[in-house]
């Protein structure tokens, strides 16, 4: 129910932000949203209770979001209030940012290390990526301090192991198959 729920409501968007040539800009505007969401857990209670009322609703959202969204953004707000579909927005950011990678070509990677890449290290991999896939690579970094150093990269649900701690396990793996 979830993933048609936000999937039906972020291509009506979708459909918006092409017509209005508003994809980048709807994009941050729901990242905001969500981000605000997070930053004030009690604020987000609100927006998906269904014990207060839609017009109740919607008057704090005017009055918090008014100017610092798109009137478009706004609107799209209130609808899903009207509709009783706070509960879905994360979701329906996710989807829709999907649908904007996907129109722009753009594949998310993550890279997992032992410690932050540096911007360098990040833009050189993330340009490697984009040559070997052909694709636009949006790289984020996760740090796992259980690897011992190197990199795993993440794209789609291919996995390219980099890490020393998988070497080792290939090492290991290979010098089991020797017979002495």
């Amino acid at each position: 129910m979830a993933k048609l729920v936000s999937k039906a409501y972020s291509e009506a968007l979708f459909e918006v932000a092409l017509e209005e040539n508003k994809t980048d800009l709807f994009l941050d505007e729901l990242q905001f949203v969500v981000d605000t969401f997070k930053m004030y857990p009690d604020f987000y209670e609100l927006f998906k209770s269904p014990l207060i009322k839609v017009d109740e609703k919607k008057k704090i959202i005017s009055e918090i979001f008014g100017d610092k969204l798109s009137d478009e953004m706004n609107n799209f707000l209130k609808i899903i209030l009207d509709k009783r579909r706070g509960y879905y927005i994360e979701q329906i950011k996710w989807e829709f940012e999907k649908m904007v990678n996907h129109h722009k070509g753009i594949i998310k990677a993550v890279a997992v290390t032992a410690v932050p890449l540096s911007d360098e290290e990040k833009m050189s991999l993330q340009e490697k990526l984009s040559n070997v896939t052909g694709k636009n690579i949006k790289l984020t970094n996760e740090i796992d301090q259980n690897l011992l150093g190197g990199v795993l990269v993440r794209i789609g649900d291919k996995v390219i192991d980099g890490s020393i701690k998988g070497r080792l396990e290939e090492m290991k793996e290979s010098l089991s198959k020797i017979i002495v």
